[in-house]
């Protein structure tokens, strides 16, 4: 999820409160449990048969299980497993939901919610997802470039979504409403510059 809200800093839906909830899950394929990649970084070359503890603080990745995803922070330089919570709800397209500090007026104290859309890429032989693609949910056409390459708009959609709301000036926006969120993760992917891949690679525990 930070992954993917990194992919557009500004422009993106986030909440005070969930949206989603586990029950939202129900009747969907779920992840494989285990150790997932996250390439995001077309840059980053490393052997991901070494433990996951080994990698390069360019990659990305966690063990994904029920709701848990359980990653190493490289950049805080934290060394124990850190945990975060996640909800990927039912529906085309997914919609992922976890709690991530993106600062600005929003307190990195109490840090929003966040989403990002996904689908599936490839199911194993039981219905398991064990790859799938995620985009950031943004909050409309992002914004066009001045003629000195700046995005206008302070960063932000110079035209929301219905049902997103987005202060003058703010980056970011928001909503109450499920409906729209889902309205905007369908359309986001259209916009997204790069829409990175996940996958499986084995099964393990933190």
């Amino acid at each position: 999820m930070a992954a993917a809200v990194s992919l557009a800093a500004c422009n993106v839906v986030v909440t005070k409160a969930p949206l989603l909830s586990p029950n939202d899950e129900a009747g969907a394929p779920p992840l494989r449990p285990g150790l997932w990649r996250f390439d995001t970084d077309a840059d980053c070359r490393f052997d991901d048969k070494a433990p996951y503890v080994n990698w390069p603080a360019c990659s990305g990745g966690a063990f994904l299980n029920a709701g848990d995803a359980a990653f190493y922070d490289r950049k805080s330089g934290k060394t124990a497993l850190q945990h975060q919570a996640f909800v990927l709800a039912a529906g085309a397209p997914r919609i992922f939901q976890a709690r991530v500090a993106i600062g600005g007026d929003f307190s990195t104290d109490s840090p929003p919610y966040v989403y990002a859309g996904g689908r599936a890429t490839k199911v194993d032989d039981q219905g398991r997802i064990v790859a799938f693609a995620f985009w950031p949910v943004q909050c409309g056409p992002p914004p066009p470039a001045s003629a000195g390459g700046e995005k206008l708009g302070a960063g932000g959609t110079l035209h929301p979504l219905a049902g997103l709301i987005m202060q003058p000036g703010e980056p970011v926006c928001s909503t109450d409403s499920v409906p729209a969120l889902r309205a905007a993760a369908k359309a986001s992917e259209a916009w997204a510059e790069k829409i990175p891949q996940a996958r499986w690679l084995r099964d393990g525990d933190p």
